[in-house]
């Protein structure tokens, strides 16, 4: 039951941060949203904000098991991959019996946009 509701819950946020994304909106005032001008690095509880979301993407999407879902990030880095810069957020998951499963890589890019996750962390 934990789980269920902690499942809706996670749904539920992820829904409603699409409703901010809608175009009803006017520009006429020079409010650009950062389309003209080069975007700018976020902070890094952005960065776990987005990997979190991505985590309960792959869960919600079965990608990934249920058990993944009280699992909280262990580790954060940046890595350098063809020249850019990249957070590395880790999880560990010790329920999972593949040893070369128990750790999954989300990666997101300076502007908190996610680039990829694997179990690799390459």
């Amino acid at each position: 039951m934990k789980k269920l509701i902690k499942t809706t819950v996670v749904t539920l946020a992820l829904s409603l941060t699409t409703l901010y994304a809608g175009s009803g909106h006017s520009h006429d005032d020079g409010h650009d949203h950062g389309h003209t001008k080069a975007q700018k690095e976020v902070s890094k509880s952005v960065i776990e904000k987005t990997a979190n979301q991505k985590l309960a993407n792959l869960i919600k999407n079965k990608k990934i098991n249920e058990n993944w879902l009280n699992v909280s990030i262990s580790n954060m880095k940046k890595k350098k991959f063809n020249s850019k810069d990249e957070w590395v957020v880790s999880y560990n998951n010790n329920q999972v019996k593949d040893k070369n499963k128990q750790t999954l890589y989300i990666f997101v890019d300076e502007y908190g946009k996610v680039t990829g996750a694997n179990y690799t962390g390459n």
